[in-house]
């Protein structure tokens, strides 16, 4: 009887013991899991060469270099034409002006310029290289649009006029890449610069009981803020 007692309690306590260890290894299993975190995608690239599509809508052609030269740093330069008087509809790029000053009338027409910037780049965040991230950027930049200017009445001869402005500014940005190679580079920015407008318009002189016509040219230089913001989409190069 009393080994058939001590069988059952020996029976028992394996019975629990197997419980425990099985507990302790669903313990142990459970705090062995890691916790996947989502890694943000780097790249070894060393250069993107970028397109800005936004500036189209002030009439820009935009492209742009960015090159790394330090760990957490960079250059970029940009160069392309600008486009004056865009137009949606079919007027083209004509803007009727100044109908009556003077007793004449002008078009504004469309004309090509161009545009060129550098700027240096400076990647804060510890965990990345340049190119990726976060960043801030002190940039220069030279912008003249071009426009002609044509007499409605077709008697005066057909005059340029411009718009040129040298600007100062600090862009803050995010360049994140969706893949090896393709990237996109959201920023903004704030700076000032100096604007000159070289233009004409018409008078007329009276003499001798006849109006007579001529373009008068002017010219106007004055501060102002500037305002950047937009992307560009990139290509990455080793």
């Amino acid at each position: 009887m009393k080994k058939k007692a001590l069988s059952t309690i020996a029976a028992l306590l394996v019975v629990v013991f197997s419980g425990l260890a099985q507990d302790d290894f669903i313990v142990i299993q459970q705090s062995s899991r890691k916790r996947g975190e989502k890694k943000i995608r780097l790249n070894d690239n060393i250069g993107v060469v970028k397109f800005t599509p936004t500036q189209m809508l002030v009439g820009e052609i935009n492209f742009s270099y960015e090159r790394q030269i330090s760990k957490q740093s960079s250059f970029e330069i940009g160069l392309g034409p600008t486009i004056s008087n865009i137009a949606l509809g079919g007027n083209g790029g004509n803007h009727y002006i100044d109908p009556y000053y003077g007793g004449g009338g002008t078009y504004q027409t469309s004309g090509v310029g161009f545009f060129a910037e550098a700027g240096y780049r400076f990647y804060p965040l510890d965990e990345t290289e340049a190119l990726n991230r976060f960043y801030l950027s002190p940039i220069f930049r030279v912008r003249q649009k071009n426009y002609g200017l044509r007499d409605i009445s077709g008697m005066l001869p057909d005059k340029q006029g411009s718009q040129l402005l040298t600007s100062f500014a600090l862009n803050f940005g995010y360049q994140m890449w969706l893949s090896k190679s393709f990237s996109f580079d959201f920023f903004t920015g704030l700076g000032i610069g100096q604007q000159q407008d070289n233009s004409y318009f018409q008078v007329s002189e009276y003499a001798n009981n006849t109006y007579t016509y001529k373009w008068q040219p002017t010219s106007n230089s004055y501060a102002r803020y500037v305002f950047n913001f937009g992307m560009k989409v990139g290509i990455g190069h080793k």
